[in-house]
């Protein structure tokens, strides 16, 4: 039987919030072999196991539509009802036609190709930053990392890219963010301008590359030429028309944010789409409906946590999914090792788990209030309705505590956790 969305609020154990027939089995000893998960693992090129998910979410969260774009040679890509449809590259390469003028906000890894001219800064926000770049001293230990990062895409007369992740990330810091108050009030007026800046627009049409973990957006009647061999997720809200992002977003021209480090495992972080708000503290949904990560995941680094039922800051409960990518198509090294997910279906016995192989183009669906982790995973994570704020809770520690460490946990994780009992935050 179909969730409805009256259903799908009113659960309270997320084991119940997904009642078609399993696509994943437990492996832990304790649990009974004939459970059915809540979670969903399918390969995208598999027709007949897409189905139910798509159905699932589309019954889920009402408004929101799931398909795969295949294409294979010269095609188009537009929205099926008229929305704002996000396609990410899973597998393939291709080229997409993108006129003269058009404005993006990728920028301050690697330079956009020449044809690209960088506009000028905006003398408000220039001298927003000379406040920011001199108050620094100012700056808390945690906030000054995001505000440097946004300081680096600050060169001469020009400032570069889309710098939302930072502002996420400020976001996640107890304030006041400095003890100056000038400086405390420049960094919120952030909030208020960073859509409209860091733009660089086109001299002159051409078709560009687009490869395996490349986002692009058609919304309403636009079209948007496309040619080569490659395969997409998309995602599309039925009820918007027009885009808060521009049409591309490709992974090469967007500012790593990878933290940490592996000798066996390339490090790599990158944002096509996060989170967007107009203040801090803000409530609810706003725009989101979808946003993406690609990220490779070493065991060393992740842990451990899930996605309440009901967020902090309102709207819609958080549902993740793994869009399972080859780190070769970014020539990223994994020295052997297997990817894979390990997942907790019910929050309430920690012994029980799972441990699942993983494969580029698969896609794992995994609900809120389900414990997860990847491990050695190069993954487009994706999230319904969004990277929502303060919605993580980190599970290392009560796992290791109530399994006696028989169940599988992140050592490295262990201080991570953010609430006082788990029954609490469920």
């Amino acid at each position: 039987m179909p969730l409805t969305r009256r259903r799908f609020a009113a659960q309270t154990a997320a084991a119940m919030l997904f009642g078609l027939p399993a696509g994943l089995r437990t492996l832990s000893a304790s649990a009974d072999p004939t459970d059915e998960s809540p979670a969903r693992k399918i390969h995208l090129n598999d027709a007949r196991a897409f189905g139910p998910v798509k159905e699932l979410l589309e019954d889920t969260y009402p408004g929101i539509k799931i398909s795969v774009v295949e294409v294979d040679g010269d095609g188009v890509l537009h929205a099926d009802h008229d929305g704002m449809k996000v396609c990410w590259i899973y597998q393939g390469r291709g080229e997409v036609l993108l006129p003269k003028g058009y404005r993006t906000q990728e920028g301050g890894s690697d330079p956009l190709p020449d044809e690209y001219k960088s506009e000028p800064i905006d003398p408000a926000l220039a001298d927003t930053l000379r406040l920011l770049k001199r108050g620094l001293p100012s700056i808390s230990p945690k906030a000054v990392v995001h505000v440097q990062a946004i300081l680096n895409r600050w060169h001469d007369d020009v400032f570069t890219g889309d710098f939302a992740a930072e502002l996420w990330g400020l976001e996640h810091i107890e304030r006041p963010w400095a003890k100056d108050d000038r400086v405390e009030a420049a960094l919120v007026s952030l909030f208020d301008i960073y859509r409209t800046v860091g733009f660089s627009t086109k001299q002159a049409a051409s078709y560009e590359p687009v490869i395996a973990g490349d986002q692009l957006i058609a919304c309403g009647k636009e079209t948007i030429r496309v040619r080569g061999r490659f395969r997409c997720l998309a995602i599309e809200k039925t009820d918007r028309t027009t885009s808060h992002i521009s049409t591309a977003r490709r992974l090469r021209y967007l500012v790593d944010t990878a933290g940490g480090c592996s000798f066996d495992f390339d490090p790599f972080r990158r944002l096509p789409l996060t989170w967007y708000t107009d203040r801090p503290g803000g409530q609810g949904d706003g725009v989101n409906f979808v946003n993406s990560h690609v990220v490779n995941i070493p065991k060393e680094l992740s842990s451990t946590h899930f996605h309440p039922l009901r967020s902090k800051i309102g709207g819609l409960p958080q549902t993740e999914m793994y869009l399972v990518l080859d780190p070769k198509w970014h020539g990223l090294e994994s020295k052997g090792r297997k990817a894979s997910v390990i997942l907790f279906p019910d929050l309430r016995d920690l012994g029980r788990y799972e441990q699942h192989a993983l494969r580029p183009g698969d896609l794992v669906v995994i609900p809120p209030g389900v414990g997860h982790r990847g491990l050695d995973v190069f993954a487009n994570v994706l999230t319904i309705p969004g990277f929502k704020p303060h919605n993580e809770y980190y599970i290392d520690q009560d796992i290791h505590d109530h399994t006696g460490g028989k169940s599988p946990y992140n050592e490295n994780g262990l201080a991570r956790k953010n609430y006082d009992r788990i029954e609490d935050v469920l």
